[in-house]
Formats: C-alpha cells, sequence, structure tokens
C-alpha cells in the first residue's frame, strides 16, 4: 500500500497569512531574536561584520548576498546666507576629497572585507562598469588614496578663497574654518565609523570638524529638508540602495542635476553643471546612442564629469548580507536584496502555506506615505514592496522587466533605429513609420478640463508605439477597501499629472514641473482602444539598445495601484491649502505634508471623506465625469470610510498584501493576505536561486616578452561547468604597475566553462619588465551582475630571463659543487676519524699485548714458585 502526499494547494494572492513588521535597529538584538525564533527575517542587510561572521556560523540561519548599496560622501555645495566660509563651493577641493580618502582602509578595518572600492555613481564590477572597465579603472589608479596630493590641492585652493593657516589650523576673517560634518549613527550603521575616520582626515588638514552625530530621522531635516544655503551643514556620510540595473546610465543626472530629484529634496537645486555636462548626461538619461560603443564614449565623459563636480565623492559599494532563518524560503534580488518587489512575491515557509512571518526592519514610517509624492526612504518602501501592485517586476538577476499585469505586447519600432533583442516575452516588429492618430491624446488641460488630442497638438510621428493587453481587468481588478478599478482611475492619474505643472492650478508644485519637463521628453501619446479587456496604445520617442526597454517605456505611466477616491482627499487638502503632496510645496506654503496612515494629516483628510460624499466630489469634475458617475463616487467614498474604521487609516492599493494595522509610535505594521488578488501565490517562484557563476583563474606567475602565454578561467555552478551558451562574453584587461590598460581583448572557449585568456606573442612583445595585473569579466546572459576575476603576473625579457636561468643554473651548480666538497671533506674527515680509529686501536692493541706479557711472566712465576713449594714439603 503506498500513500500519496496531497499536492500543495497554491493560495491566491501570497504564501503567508500575515506579515508582522516592527522596528529593531540593535543588530546584537536582531541576531538574538533570529536565532530565538522571535524574528523569522530581517529585511535590511547586517552591516556589523562581527556580528554578520556570528550569525553565518548558526545553524539555524541562512543568508544571500547583494551588490546594490554604497556608501558615499556628499558635499554641500552652497553658498552660505549667513556668510559663514563654505569650502566645499570649491570644486577643486570636493574633487580633492577623493584623495584623503583610504578606501582599501575603510574597506579591511571597518567593513571587514564586505565591500568594493567605489570612484562612480554606476556599480563597481556592474553591466556599465564592465562596458568601461578601463576608463573606470583609470579614474580608481588616479584617485587612489594619496593624501598629500589631496594636502597639496585643498592648501592651494583654501589660500585662493582667502582662508590662512595659522598654527596648523584654517582659519577665515579670523574665525575657524569649523566643518559641520552629518555623520549617521544608527546602530550598526559603519557611516560612524567612516566617519570618524574622515573627520580625522579632515583634521590632518588643519579643520575643525563639528562631529554631528544622528540617526536618518534626525539627519533628513537637516540635510533632505532645509534649504542648502540655510547652511546647516557641510558633509553628510550618504547612503542608497537600489535594485539591479542593466543600465546604469541615468545615475550620472539623477546624483550630478537637478532635473529629477530638485523636485524632491532642495539640494539638489544647488547642483550647477556646464551644458555641454549636462548634454552627456541627458543623452545617457533618455539612451540617446545606438550601439554600446557610442554609449561607452558617453560614460567615459559623464566619469570624468562626474570627478570634476565631486558633488558625491564615492567611497564603497557594499557587499551586503541579508539574514533569515532557514525555515523559510525567500528570493533576494542582486542589487537591493530583500527589499525588492521579487521578496514580497516569494516569501514564504519551506513546509507549509500560510503562517505568520515576523519580518524585522531597521525603520519605518521616516517621512509621511502618500501615494503622490511621499516617502523615498528605503525603509518606508521595503513594507510598501508588499502593498503595491506593479505593471512590470524586474528579473532579481538579470534586471530585465518581466510582465506582471500586461497579459500581451507588441512593440512598433521604426526600423532605422537599432536594437538587441535579450527577452522573448513580447513581439516586436519593425516599421517604416511610426504614426501616431489624431485623437490620440497628447496632454491635459486642466483648466478647461479638456484632453488635448495629438491632432490639436501637431504630433504626427513618434519612434515607437506599443499596445499593451491589460487583460479584463476593469471592473475586475479588486483595490483594498473591496472597489474595483475603473477608467476613472487611469484618468485621474492622466489629469493630475499635468495639473501639477499648471501654475494656474491650485495644485501646481514648481519643483515637480522639472520632472514633468523630463518624462515629457520622451512621452508623445496615448489612448485607450478597448475597456473589455483593457487594450491601450501608447506612443513614445523613448529608445534604448535592449528593446524590451523600449516595449516597456510609459506603458505604466498611469496604472492605478491607489484608486482615484484615495487620491482624491489629497487634492481636496491641497486645493484648500491645508496640507500638500509635496515636501517641498509643503515647506513653501507652510502647508502640512499629508500622510494618508498617521499624524494630523490624517485626521484632516478623514475629514475630507463626509465632504466629499456631501458634494458628491468628482475631482476634474468637467473631464471625469464622463467615467465617473455621483452615485459611484458616493460609493468610492462610503468603501474608503469604512475601511478608516476598521484599520485606522486611509492606505489602499491592490497588491497581494493590505495594511491592516498601524502603529506608528510602536514602529509596527500588521500585513495580511490579500486572497482576492488576482495571481496566485506560486507565480514567481520560480525565481528563488541566483544563476551566478562562479569563477577561477589560473595561469602562470611570470611571461616572457615575445613568447605567447595562456590563462585559463573556469566558470561553474553548483560544481558543474557553467554553460558556454548562457555566457554572452568574457574579455580580459591587462594593466600595468602605473594603472595604465596595455591590453584589452575578448577570450575564446576551450571547453564548456573553461575560457582561455590568450596572451599572443604579438602583444607580449609590447610589454615592458615588470607587474601586471589580469582582470577577467565574465558576463552571463542570466545574470546581470558579471562576474570579475584579478590575478598578478611578472613580465620579464628574454634576456632577462636566459640571465636568469643562467643565474639559477650556475647557483644550482655551485651548489652541486660545494655540496661535492663538502663530501670530499666528509670523507676526508670519515678517512682521518677512521686513521685515529685505526690508531686507537692499534695503541690498544699494543696495551693488550704488554698486560698478555705482564700476566704471562706473572703466571709462570706464580708455577716456578709453586714447584718449589712442592719439593720442600717432601
Amino acid at each position: 500500500t503506498y500513500t500519496f502526499a496531497a499536492p500543495e494547494e497554491v493560495p491566491n494572492g501570497p504564501w503567508v497569512d500575515e506579515i508582522i513588521f516592527f522596528a529593531e535597529e540593535d543588530l546584537g538584538k536582531v541576531k538574538d531574536m533570529l536565532l530565538k525564533g522571535d524574528m523569522n527575517i530581517y529585511f535590511v542587510d547586517i552591516r556589523d561584520p562581527q556580528i554578520f561572521d556570528e550569525m553565518k556560523k548558526s545553524p539555524k540561519l541562512a543568508y544571500k548576498f547583494a551588490f546594490g548599496g554604497n556608501f558615499e560622501l556628499s558635499p554641500n555645495p552652497a553658498e552660505f546666507e549667513t556668510g559663514e566660509f563654505n569650502p566645499f563651493v570649491n570644486a577643486r577641493i570636493r574633487e580633492a576629497l577623493n584623495y584623503i580618502i583610504d578606501r582599501n582602509y575603510v574597506i579591511d578595518e571597518i567593513l571587514a572585507g564586505l565591500g568594493l572600492p567605489k570612484f562612480l555613481p554606476i556599480t563597481t564590477y556592474g553591466p556599465d562598469y564592465a562596458l568601461i572597465a578601463d576608463v573606470a579603472i583609470y579614474i580608481e589608479n588616479k584617485y587612489s588614496y594619496d593624501f598629500e596630493k589631496g594636502r597639496e590641492i585643498i592648501f592651494e585652493e583654501m589660500k585662493k578663497m582667502g582662508a590662512e593657516l595659522k598654527d596648523g589650523k584654517w582659519y577665515y576673517n579670523g574665525k575657524p574654518v569649523v566643518i559641520k560634518f552629518v555623520i549617521r549613527s544608527d546602530p550598526g550603521d559603519p557611516r560612524k565609523q567612516m566617519g570618524d575616520y574622515i573627520s580625522s582626515q579632515l583634521e590632518k588638514l588643519g579643520f575643525t570638524v563639528e562631529r554631528m552625530y544622528k540617526t536618518k530621522t534626525e539627519a533628513s531635516p537637516i540635510v533632505f529638508q532645509s534649504a542648502p544655503e540655510q547652511g546647516l551643514w557641510h558633509l553628510y556620510t550618504g547612503g542608497w540602495i537600489g535594485g539591479l540595473s542593466r543600465d546604469e546610465g541615468w545615475t550620472y543626472l539623477l546624483f550630478y542635476a537637478p532635473d529629477y530629484l530638485g523636485a524632491y529634496y532642495p539640494l539638489w537645486n544647488a547642483y550647477k553643471i556646464e551644458p555641454e555636462d549636462h548634454e552627456v548626461f541627458e543623452k545617457l538619461w533618455f539612451n540617446e546612442y545606438s550601439s554600446y560603443e557610442e554609449k561607452a564614449e558617453l560614460l567615459a565623459k559623464a566619469s570624468a564629469a562626474a570627478i570634476k563636480y565631486s558633488y558625491r565623492v564615492w567611497i564603497i559599494d557594499q557587499i551586503q548580507p541579508f539574514v533569515y532563518r532557514k525555515e523559510i524560503k525567500v528570493a533576494a534580488d542582486l542589487g537591493s536584496g530583500f527589499s525588492s518587489v521579487i521578496t514580497a512575491r516569494t516569501l514564504r515557509y519551506k513546509d507549509k502555506v500560510g503562517g505568520t512571518i515576523k519580518a524585522g526592519n531597521q525603520a519605518f514610517f521616516v517621512e509621511p506615505w502618500n501615494p503622490i509624492a511621499g516617502t523615498n526612504w528605503m525603509y518606508d518602501r521595503i513594507v510598501i514592496n508588499f502593498l503595491r501592485e506593479p505593471v512590470f517586476i524586474s528579473n532579481p538577476y538579470t534586471a530585465i522587466s518581466m510582465p506582471n499585469r500586461v497579459e500581451e505586447l507588441t512593440l512598433y519600432l521604426q526600423k532605422d533605429i537599432p536594437v538587441i533583442q535579450v527577452a522573448d516575452w513580447y513581439k516586436l516588429e519593425k516599421v517604416d513609420k511610426v504614426e501616431v492618430p489624431a485623437d490620440a491624446w497628447y496632454a491635459f488641460d486642466p483648466i478647461n478640463e479638456k484632453v488635448i488630442t495629438a491632432g490639436e497638438a501637431g504630433v504626427k510621428y513618434a519612434k515607437a508605439k506599443v499596445v499593451a493587453n491589460f487583460g479584463d481587468m476593469i471592473g475586475k481588478m479588486e483595490y483594498h477597501d473591496g472597489t474595483n478599478m475603473s477608467l476613472g482611475d487611469w484618468l485621474l492619474q492622466f489629469s493630475l499629472a499635468f495639473a501639477r505643472a499648471n501654475p494656474d492650478h491650485p495644485l501646481y508644485d514648481e519643483n515637480y514641473v522639472q520632472g514633468l519637463n523630463l518624462w515629457r521628453r520622451t512621452f508623445v501619446a496615448w489612448r485607450i482602444v478597448s475597456e473589455h479587456p483593457l487594450i491601450i496604445e501608447v506612443y513614445h520617442n523613448y529608445t534604448a539598445l535592449e528593446a524590451w526597454e523600449i516595449a516597456v517605456a510609459h506603458v505604466d505611466d498611469f496604472f492605478p495601484d491607489f484608486p482615484w477616491h484615495g487620491i482624491a482627499l489629497g487634492m481636496i487638502g491641497e486645493e484648500k491649502g491645508e496640507l500638500a503632496f509635496s515636501r517641498n510645496k509643503a515647506q513653501q506654503t507652510g502647508a502640512e505634508w499629508m500622510n494618508y496612515v498617521a499624524g494630523e494629516s490624517l485626521s484632516k483628510l478623514v475629514g475630507y471623506i463626509d465632504e466629499a460624499i456631501a458634494e458628491k466630489y468628482i475631482p476634474f469634475k468637467k473631464f471625469l465625469s464622463q467615467y465617473i458617475t455621483e452615485d459611484e463616487a458616493v460609493e468610492r467614498y462610503n468603501a474608503i470610510k469604512a475601511w478608516y474604521d476598521k484599520h485606522g487609516h486611509l492606505w489602499v492599493q491592490c497588491g497581494p498584501y493590505y495594511l491592516d494595522t498601524v502603529d506608528v509610535n510602536a514602529k509596527q505594521a500588521v500585513l495580511k493576505a490579500f486572497r482576492k488578488h488576482p495571481d496566485k501565490a506560486d507565480k514567481w517562484s520560480w525565481l528563488a536561486e541566483p544563476p551566478v557563476p562562479q569563477a577561477k583563474l589560473e595561469g602562470p606567475d611570470t611571461i616572457l616578452t615575445g613568447l605567447g602565454a595562456q590563462f585559463k578561467l573556469t566558470l561553474t555552478m553548483k560544481n558543474k561547468p557553467y554553460p558556454n551558451d548562457r555566457i554572452k562574453e568574457v574579455k580580459y584587461l591587462v594593466i600595468d604597475s602605473g594603472g595604465n590598460i596595455v591590453a584589452k581583448r575578448t577570450s575564446s572557449a576551450l571547453d564548456d566553462g573553461v575560457w582561455a585568456i590568450d596572451i599572443p606573442s604579438e602583444l607580449s612583445s609590447t610589454f615592458s619588465p615588470g607587474t601586471y595585473t589580469l582582470f577577467v569579466i565574465a558576463v552571463s546572459k542570466d545574470v546581470a551582475m558579471p562576474s570579475v576575476v584579478k590575478k598578478s603576473f611578472a613580465v620579464q625579457s628574454l634576456s632577462e630571463y636566459i640571465n636568469s636561468l643562467v643565474s639559477e643554473i650556475e647557483t644550482k651548480v655551485n651548489a652541486k659543487i660545494s655540496s661535492l666538497e663538502n663530501g670530499v671533506n666528509s670523507l676526508n674527515s670519515e678517512v682521518q676519524s677512521l686513521k685515529e680509529t685505526i690508531s686507537s686501536l692499534q695503541a690498544s692493541i699494543n696495551t693488550l699485548t704488554t698486560l698478555s706479557a705482564v700476566s704471562l711472566i706473572i703466571a709462570i712465576i706464580a708455577i716456578i714458585l709453586s714447584l718449589r713449594k712442592q719439593k720442600i714439603s717432601k
């Protein structure tokens, strides 16, 4: 008789029933809670090397690594309105900060090896790093630790600025130059030690440093919310984390120009860059290049500009360990670890469906939650990732977008735009030209509440057309408060985007305009083709080398994972002047930055519900009343009112979990499974483990000029050869002792998982004698992060080699001769010893002979005497 286990029942929504999020900053307590089972998973990387070392030894715990976090030093480049001296308005002084920071010291002494030196906004050993490895390594060598060089530049510039060095201290107008250094001091955060180290380096240069130790919540108002001109700070120990990205060209505009983040953080508006550099940054942001070679040229220019401005002094790319108990199964993004959407979709117990997960977080509710311009803190986004519903989900290992809500997608692309195909989930058709229909929606006039069509705007063509089928979701996709998605939800998002950029509208936010202008550069128009199923057409001018990026561009711009009636409450508050969606507008108007989960603004938002019911309020009524009836509006407001009465907040989305309860003071949130979610829990289970190749490089320690040499790269996964057809390319660089790139070539496969790194004779003949480093970069098709290994070797000339051989042979011969001489001497010694032994024996024999003779004589005498005695007695 055989008993078969019942197949696992896969629920709708998530695998587990409930997640209890709570904040715990003390990593020592985190370790104890994980070991005891009081915590199942910790969503932030373990930054204390000693604690992680203890954790990884436990049989109860498991861990995964991510590579998307980094640490940097942010200088404040603004002229202070107080008149206080700020040395960091000087670009050369900011640039010189690179020289005074020993990144290897930080890695070895503070991070216990869990990091890589970082000089650029792109990820060290990431895809774009691999593309410009020669440039990146040149910059790393040029700006490597050189304290004296940094001192020389800083001293020169300080004197030019009118500062004086007296008794080893800098003064300006008779006052000490004090650097107000905001140093993050959250428990377990290595930035406190980094800040102390950098402070000591600055003090050696003659600066007086005021070390302002601040937690995340204390630092944010000073660094991110205040105007930089106020002069509240000079330096900040920054840190960033992001998902894995195949393309990081956008990071230059993001971190060095005000175009995007200037809408959120006043600091970015102090960044001034030259037009030619801004043009390069924009081309990378908008992917305005037609080949990888052209992109590499732009990245090289952007990297040089980034160092020149040094609005960020990058220090470390982290190797981040994320820890959880072994009874848990979960996927982690190679870039962002557990702070990714894929973690929310795969978290489960290995041996059961359902149950409660106790999830630790370093903090949350750091800043207000609202659906338009709320918190951007990682700790808050970790929780929101469980609640939201993205149209596309990024593959955690390749960073290629995968469809989550789109059922079918076709990209029609102008045929002269060069692209490559690296994904097969969509259709690509090349066409002579992409015509924009006259009735497509180009923009929205929020004053007259009227759509502006492409025909009215005179727009006729675009570079791409995307037809996206979302399936039959209208009227069926359910929000957490029980209401169903309608076209009104989509169209509010569209209308609001233009209202916030119109100076004549009460929702206008001047800092938002920059972001809209960036978006407008590539978005052309859209239209709804069908409601059941929901099919939309998007026309745009966004281009990229990989076609999937063009296919997903702008498709999710108006996807409403937050319902219109929830957003409408915030609109009422902003129109009244009592609340504001963004931090910047709140500061400018004196209104409260609105929060949908706590605080006074929540009470105000709840108060607007009854007003909205009484007025049967429909935002942009002249337009949206075509899609939203007054009865539906009242029904929606009643639904969110009932939601608030039950849950105590207004956060409503349509993801696999809903926010059940919130306790901001206790830093706790309870999430529960939303079983009306359309997807089964196992939809993304196939992404549990990353197919990362393990690389090993072997080869000679010495090669000769003019003679060929071969190194061998072995790629494996789980102790098996890594399939060659899953490798995109293997290339190598040879770098001399001065940091110069002397060779850059590609490699060929010898066998499955084995690659030849050939240095032919014509290449080695160009090498001068000395020490070299071989960098080998293997790029997998299945993992965006390349595997990078290196090996040092010596180069000798043939004459040097022959001389060394002769010298070696001579040494060996001399050693042999010496050995023979020693042998002869030893033999002579042995002969002499033998002679002495014989002589000694001879002496012994002589002595014995003498003794024998004496004994014989004595014996004879004794006999004679005896005979004599016998004769006398007779």
